[in-house]
């Protein structure tokens, strides 16, 4: 940021915009996977009583087609945020018969070959999103797609901006402050991965095949003692294709010419798989990524892009409009997989990097990150961890430490109208602090706990944890009748799509690979 937090604060109150609260946007994205009565991943259709994976604005499918995601749209407050996601939850809940895991990682899939890929019909649209899966599945292997998380997305109004930019052109002036939010967020996000991470565990049948770290936990798991979110390791989403890239987010035209490589640059090994098997198309292109989603980050810059367009295009001609925080895992404790606490943390920390000093990264630390990400969710929660900053060694605690004494400072100077939610953020950060001076209350820590000490199984306690949170959802008295209004008009769209004549996909899809 070119103005100091006092300045800043200053120049809200001029305008009356002093509650920085009123200027925030929030909404949440969950992934799901559907669990079959056999306890392994389901098999079925996406559930008709859901609508069409293709047009439900709520309920979509990632991966497979028993991985669910669920999306609210952007809400005004954190409460309603959270409110409209249990109630989709909810509704899930109600209109399918089958367990909906509530961990990132996986139940027990002994064949990776029972794992369907998404299937969204036969428009040119939803054949392009089925390509994409199916490169993924040849790149990564199906196991690594069938872990789950939550996206977090997160913006300020354009009021907000106004404010704040002086002379600048508005959208430059967005592009540049988002751009140093997301650098100083990359900076300490191995926080995220210490006090939410949620998969310390894995069944066996994960990394049948796979070279893998990890020891033996019980007959049927594998773990890391101080694991805390192996969801982020290369066991999931994380992949050395992609190690070298070194995406800095200085400024929007070199984050968009290193996009733009990634997505042009043939990767050897793709180049060896092919675009074609027995004359069928199985990815979109041999790149290093072959759509802008598959570029795996904690945290990303987004503008919403209309259908058949390309994000690369929108943001070069558009500009950011939000990010979208992509560490978390689902909290398998939660029902809704994330509570309060937590998404005060996060906007709190987002907050705080906003006000931060806008520094440029280079690429020595961004290879410094890297190396503090891996140590963390291999040993994130190992007492005698120390993780680098700028060539020193420090532990987690201390590190940690410093950022949640940081945000405090920003959220004491923050004005008298903003007491209701600095009050959240507070109870939010004493409650980190208290996952620093103790691992065990981490998410991770708490599940190694539960599986050591009362001799359980991953499958074992994610049924119990399922089951729990089933019931939870089913006592909450509230109206869903929007969400089954959707599930029905998502089922014309895509009726409607099916009936419309389109050109041919071959071409349909060389338009929108070379459209870059």
């Amino acid at each position: 940021m070119t103005r100091s937090l006092g300045e800043a604060l200053s120049l809200l109150a001029d305008k009356g915009n002093i509650n920085l609260e009123n200027s925030i946007s929030r909404g949440i994205e969950k992934e799901s996977l559907r669990v079959s009565k056999n306890n392994t991943i389901s098999s079925a259709d996406h559930p008709p009583s859901l609508g069409s994976a293709l047009t439900n604005k709520y309920i979509t499918t990632d991966f497979s087609e028993a991985l669910l995601e669920l999306i609210t749209p952007t809400h005004s407050s954190v409460e309603d945020a959270l409110k409209n996601l249990e109630e989709i939850c909810k509704f899930v809940v109600e209109k399918t018969s089958e367990t909906i895991w509530p961990s990132s990682i996986p139940c027990k899939i002994e064949n990776e070959d029972s794992i369907r890929l998404a299937d969204y019909g036969t428009s040119n649209s939803g054949l392009l999103k089925t390509l994409y899966r199916s490169g993924l599945s040849y790149r990564y292997g199906s196991m690594m797609q069938t872990v789950s998380g939550i996206h977090y997305n997160f913006s300020f109004s354009d009021g907000f901006f106004e404010t704040l930019k002086g002379n600048e052109d508005l959208q430059s002036f967005k592009n540049k402050t988002y751009l140093s939010l997301i650098r100083n967020f990359r900076r300490n996000a191995w926080m995220i991965l210490y006090l939410f991470g949620s998969s310390p565990v894995v069944p066996k049948t994960f990394i049948t095949n796979r070279e893998n770290f990890l020891e033996d936990l019980n007959e049927e798991d594998l773990f890391l003692e101080y694991a805390t979110c192996l969801r982020m390791s290369e066991l999931g989403y994380m992949s050395k294709a992609q190690d070298n890239l070194y995406i800095a987010y200085n400024n929007i035209d070199e984050y968009l010419k290193d996009l733009k490589h990634a997505l042009t640059k043939e990767h050897k090994r793709y180049g060896e798989v092919g675009v074609l098997k027995d004359g069928k198309r199985i990815q979109i292109n041999t790149s290093i990524i072959q759509i802008e989603n598959e570029y795996y980050s904690s945290i990303r810059p987004k503008r919403v892009t209309p259908p058949g367009e390309r994000p690369l295009n929108i943001l070069r001609a558009e500009g950011i409009d939000y990010v979208e925080i992509r560490a978390l895992d689902n909290n398998s404790f939660l029902p809704s997989g994330i509570d309060e606490d937590t998404s005060y943390f996060l906007e709190a920390y987002l907050i705080g990097c906003f006000f931060g000093e806008d520094k440029k990264s280079s690429q020595d630390e961004i290879k410094e990150l890297l190396v503090n990400w891996e140590n963390v969710v291999k040993e994130g929660r190992n007492p005698d961890l120390k993780i680098l900053k700028n060539k020193e060694k420090i532990t987690v605690k201390d590190s940690g430490m410093k950022v949640i004494d940081y945000l405090r400072e920003v959220f004491e100077q923050m004005p008298s109208e903003m007491s209701g939610y600095v009050e959240k953020v507070m109870k939010s950060l004493n409650k980190q602090e208290e996952k620093l001076n103790d691992s065990s209350l981490t998410p991770s820590g708490r599940i190694v706990s539960e599986l050591q000490n009362n001799n359980k199984s991953w499958e074992e306690l994610n049924l119990e944890l399922a089951g729990e949170h089933s019931q939870s959802f089913k006592r909450i008295e509230t109206d869903l009748d929007y969400l089954s209004r959707e599930a029905k008009s998502s089922l014309e769209k895509f009726y409607e799509l099916g009936d419309h004549q389109e050109e041919e996909f071959e071409v349909y899809l060389d338009k929108f690979v070379n459209d870059i």
